[in-house]
């Protein structure tokens, strides 16, 4: 079975292709355009997988993960999928628990999709 994946995005054309592909792969899966939606999204969806973008309005990927940190629950796999890949940005997200750290630049929807289910297979 593949994990629930929450897809926090704010670019609607990134968010629509990919969300689609997910769905298509047999995924279930929610969006959000910022971190303040996808933390609500938490706690209705109860995702395993959270991808997550970096640059958002409202709130960013540091400051989510930051808040999801000071829920105090147990966190899904968070993969920050982002196009900067500034080394301050990247550690800081890795010590506030997320798994890995994708740039966009690097990646297809089927790649992604694919890694997706590797990671949740490796499990």
């Amino acid at each position: 079975m593949l994990p629930k994946v929450l897809l926090i995005e704010d670019d609607d054309v990134i968010r629509e292709i990919y969300a689609m592909k997910f769905e298509l792969d047999g995924f279930p899966v929610a969006s959000a355009s910022n971190g303040r939606i996808g933390l609500q999204m938490v706690e209705d969806f109860e995702p395993q997988v959270i991808l997550l973008d970096m640059m958002m309005p409202v709130m960013g990927g540091l400051e989510f993960m930051q808040a999801l940190k000071k829920q105090g629950r147990a966190l899904p796999d968070v993969i920050v999928f982002s196009n900067i890949s500034a080394p301050k940005q990247v550690d800081a997200v890795m010590r506030l628990g997320a798994k890995a750290y994708w740039t966009k630049s690097d990646y297809t929807p089927d790649r992604v999709s694919n890694e997706l289910v590797k990671l949740w297979n490796d499990k």
